[in-house]
């Protein structure tokens, strides 16, 4: 006889996964954490299999785990459409979306204005900022997040992988001297950690001449050639040359898009919109 697995274990699950824990899975979902626990027990007993493994002080997904997360959203997922198909649903309502600043000016335009083409009835309310700030408004001020982390984070959807490239204006020379000049966001951004890290280790002198909390301020920056910058490889400014070992510049970490979805059920205009974002981005 087959088991079957309640939907509403499988909401949990992916809750404390994209939560990273279950005291904030239980705090988004409105749940103790004692609750949450007990849920993640009879999905264990229901699957015949541990879902999650201690590593210090934080838990980690099993291989079981893992392989059920993907199996877990897709099945959510088709559970929701099938009962707005059924109940023949008009698609319409508002979207809290929240973006990283270079997606939104020169990435996402295009993808929501064929989404709101589709989907007229929808309106989106669109916040950009940084992702690790963005990020903790999931589930309060935003039903949607899509941001940068560092390739292998496991948070999220991850929609694609990116190199991660120094950048000056393509129709200027490169800065001579020994000190290289940077144009690079404030301090606790990803990117400029990434940047600093890589000058250092390769003993590169640098010295930061341009601060913005911008992303398209930083670019600008860069691409009027006050100095070099670090961008996305899929998201960079037209105006902008990428540049790398051959200029004598020392790697960097890749990263990913995610998409984060707020735990619990959606609303129908939010999962429709992250379908859509997730399709049109991983494609």
């Amino acid at each position: 006889m087959r088991r079957n697995i309640d939907t509403d274990l499988l909401r949990t699950f992916i809750a404390v996964v994209d939560q990273d824990g279950f005291i904030r899975a239980g705090q988004a979902l409105g749940r103790s954490q004692s609750a949450v626990s007990m849920q993640m027990r009879r999905l264990e007993e229901a699957v015949g299999s541990a879902l999650f493994r201690r590593a210090g002080r934080k838990m980690q997904l099993t291989p079981a785990g893992e392989t059920l997360l993907g199996y877990a959203r897709r099945l959510v997922a088709l559970h929701d459409e099938a009962l707005d198909v059924v109940q023949d649903r008009q698609v319409s309502g508002s979207v809290s979306l929240a973006v990283m600043g270079d997606y939104a000016t020169n990435v996402l335009p295009n993808v929501l204005a064929t989404f709101i083409e589709q989907y007229p009835d929808i309106a989106v309310d669109v916040t950009t900022g940084f992702s690790y700030e963005l990020i903790h408004h999931l589930g309060e001020r935003f039903e949607l997040v899509l941001s940068t982390q560092a390739e292998g984070a496991r948070k999220g959807e991850v929609l694609r992988s990116e190199p991660t490239r120094w950048a000056f204006a393509a129709d200027r020379e490169l800065p001579g001297g020994e000190v290289l000049p940077l144009a690079l966001l404030p301090p606790g951004n990803m990117f400029r950690e990434w940047a600093l890290q890589a000058l250092d280790r390769a003993g590169r002198p640098w010295r930061i001449m341009f601060t913005s909390t911008s992303i398209a301020t930083v670019e600008a920056a860069a691409e009027a050639g006050i100095a070099l910058t670090v961008v996305k490889e899929g998201s960079a400014r037209p105006g902008l040359r990428l540049i790398g070992r051959r200029e004598g510049l020392p790697e960097l970490p890749r990263s990913e898009i995610a998409i984060h979805r707020a735990p619990g059920r959606l609303s129908k205009a939010a999962q429709t919109l992250s379908d859509f974002i997730s399709d049109a981005l991983s494609n």
